[in-house]
C-alpha cells in the first residue's frame, strides 16, 4: 500500500521492501520520523527490526521503496556515506578496541568524521578537537574517570556505555540505538536507562529494544513489526490499546487442551533439573540463577518476550554454552560439565531454533543419520509425518519452513532421548504449520514424551504445556501451573504484554 510522503522529517522510509532471496524480511514498510523525536521499533523474534536498520544505515540497499534522511534519498549509498550525512549507530553486540584506553575508542569514533583522519603520522592524542568531543561525551556517560583505562578493562554494563559515548561523539543527527541494553544485569540496566533517558532531547533516536517498559517510557511514538510487516504506529498509551499488538505478544485466545496427571506421576523423581544456573556471553549475562525442574512424562514451557534468554537457557543445557554458576543433572547425574556428544549420549536431545538442515542430504539421510535403538524408528517417525515420507527423497534444504520443522522434530526423536528440548518450533511458520506443529505436540505429549519447550506463541505453549516458567531479563519471574496462567489473563499481560 503506497503512503504519502510527509514533507520536514528527519527520517522517511517509504514503501520499503528487502528480501533476501525468496524471503521477504521486510515488506512495505513505512516509518517517518520527525526531528527530535524518540522513536521505538518493537516486534517478536524475526519481525525485521534489525534488517529494518541494516537498510536505513546503508548495509543493506532496499529492494523496493526509498529511504530518506533530512528530504534525501540515501538509496545505494555505502554505511560510511550514510554515516557521514550524521547517522549513528550502536549495535546489539559490543564492537571495540579492547586494548586501546577507553578514551583513545572514542576518539577513533570521532576521527572518521573529521578532516584530519588522513593525518595519520600525528598520535590521537595530539588531535584536540576529537579529544574535546571525546571526553564530553564520556563525561555524559558517565566513565571520564576510566578514560585511560583499555576498554577490555570495563564491565560489560560500561562497555555499553562506552559504545554510546563512541556514537554521541559523533555528535549525530539520527541515533539509532540496537538493543542498548542486551545482557545488562538489573544494576547495570537501570544505570543505562537513565543515562539514554538523559541524551540530549534535540537529538533524534531510534531504538531498538526487548525490555518493552523502557520503550514505552522512552519514546514518543512507537513502531510495532510482525513478520516483516508494519503492525501498528502511534503513542506508547495507543499501541498498549491495540488488540492487534497484544495478540502478537499474548495471543488472541488462551486455548488451552489440559490433561490431569496422577499424583504417582507428579511424585516422580525428576529427569532433568537447572540449580541457579547463570551463562551469559563474554561479560554479558543472559541467566541468572535460574532453577527449574522437568519431571518424566511433563511438558514444561520456558515463556518470555524475545531476548529474556529463553535460547540460551536450551542451548546452556545441551552443552553448546558453558555455563558460569549452577548445576545441571540428567537422570540424577551431575552433567555440567559434559559437552553437547556426552549429553546426547546420556538423553538429552535439542531441536535448535532455525531447525538447521544438513545441506546436500535427503530427509531420508538427514533422519537416518539420527537413528538409535529405542521406541522411535524410522517408520514410526514418518507414521507420525507422513509429509515426510512423501518428501524422503527430497533434499532437506528444499522443503518449506513447517516440512523442515517436521524434519528437525523428527530427527530428535530417533535419538530416543530421555528429554527432548524445542527451541522456538514455531518461528517463521504460517499459522497453518503452527496448527500442525501443535498437534505434533499434543500427539509427542500423550505418548508420554518429556519436552522442555522455549516458545514465544503463547497459544501454541499454553495449549500443550503442564507446567510454565517465564524468564524475565534472564531470571525466572514466573513459576506454577500451565492452567493458572491460562486462566488469569491480568497476570499473562504483567508477564508478557506490552
Amino acid at each position: 500500500m503506497t503512503t504519502q510522503i510527509r514533507t520536514g522529517m528527519a527520517l522517511q522510509v517509504h514503501n520499503v521492501t528487502r528480501r533476501f532471496g525468496g524471503v521477504t524480511a521486510l515488506k512495505d514498510i513505512s516509518l517517518d520520523v520527525a526531528p527530535s523525536e524518540r522513536h521505538a521499533v518493537i516486534g517478536p523474534n524475526g519481525a525485521g527490526k534489525s534488517t529494518l536498520f541494516r537498510v536505513v544505515s546503508g548495509e543493506y540497499p532496499p529492494s523496493a521503496g526509498t529511504v530518506r534522511l533530512d528530504g534525501r534519498s540515501v538509496n545505494g549509498l555505502s554505511p560510511d556515506r550514510v554515516a557521514a550525512l550524521g547517522v549513528a549507530r550502536s549495535f546489539q553486540t559490543s564492537s571495540l578496541f579492547p586494548q586501546d584506553s577507553v578514551r583513545e575508542n572514542v576518539i577513533l569514533a570521532v576521527m572518521a568524521h573529521l578532516p584530519a583522519r588522513r593525518d595519520l603520522w600525528r598520535p590521537l592524542r595530539a588531535h584536540r578537537e576529537a579529544v574535546r568531543r571525546a571526553d564530553a561525551a564520556l563525561e555524559r556517560m558517565d566513565l571520564l574517570a576510566q578514560a585511560d583505562l583499555p576498554a577490555a578493562a570495563l564491565s560489560h554494563g560500561e562497555q555499553r556505555q562506552l559504545e554510546l559515548a563512541m556514537v554521541l561523539a559523533q555528535e549525530p543527527r539520527l541515533l539509532l540505538l540496537d538493543e542498548p541494553l542486551a545482557g545488562l544485569s538489573a544494576h547495570e540496566r537501570e544505570h543505562v536507562q537513565n543515562l539514554i533517558k538523559g541524551l540530549p532531547r534535540e537529538l533524534t533516536t531510534v531504538l531498538i529494544e526487548h525490555d518493552l517498559p523502557f520503550c514505552l517510557a522512552f519514546a514518543d511514538r512507537i513502531t510495532v513489526l510482525s513478520n516483516g510487516e508494519r503492525l501498528a504506529t502511534g503513542t506508547p498509551d495507543a499501541i498498549r490499546a491495540n488488540e492487534a499488538v497484544q495478540a502478537v505478544y499474548v495471543g488472541s485466545a488462551l486455548k488451552r487442551q489440559g490433561r490431569e496427571r496422577s499424583e504417582v506421576a507428579w511424585a516422580q523423581p525428576p529427569v532433568l533439573t537447572a540449580q541457579s544456573l547463570s551463562a551469559g556471553y563474554g561479560s554479558a549475562a543472559a541467566l541468572e540463577n535460574v532453577s527449574l525442574v522437568v519431571r518424566p512424562g511433563e511438558v514444561v514451557t520456558v515463556l518470555g518476550r524475545n531476548g529474556m534468554g529463553k535460547t540460551t537457557l536450551l542451548t546452556t543445557l545441551m552443552g553448546w554454552r558453558r555455563p558460569t554458576g549452577g548445576k545441571v543433572t540428567l537422570n540424577g547425574q551431575d552433567v555440567t560439565a559434559l559437552r553437547p556428544s556426552g549429553l546426547s549420549a546420556r538423553g538429552l536431545a535439542l531441536v535448535p531454533q532455525g531447525r538447521r538442515m544438513l545441506a546436500e542430504l535427503t530427509v531420508d539421510e538427514e533422519l537416518r543419520l539420527a537413528v538409535r535403538p529405542g521406541k522411535w524408528t524410522l517408520a514410526r517417525v514418518y507414521e507420525t509425518f507422513p509429509r515426510l515420507l512423501e518428501r524422503r527423497s527430497s533434499l532437506s534444504t528444499t522443503l518449506s519452513g513447517g516440512e523442515q520443522q517436521m524434519v528437525a522434530i523428527g530427527r530428535a526423536l530417533l535419538q530416543n532421548p530421555s528429554v527432548m528440548l524445542l527451541d522456538e518450533p514455531t518461528e517463521g511458520l504460517s499459522p497453518l504449520m503452527v496448527t500442525v506443529v501443535r498437534d505434533v505436540l499434543l500427539t509427542l505429549r500423550e505418548s508420554g514424551e518429556t519436552i522442555l519447550l522455549a516458545e514465544q506463541n503463547l497459544d501454541l505453549a499454553l495449549a500443550v504445556a503442564d507446567r510454565v516458567y517465564v524468564l524475565d531479563h534472564g531470571t525466572v519471574a514466573f513459576e506454577g501451573d500451565a492452567a493458572h496462567l491460562a486462566e488469569n489473563r491480568a497476570l499473562v499481560h504483567e508477564l508478557m504484554g506490552v
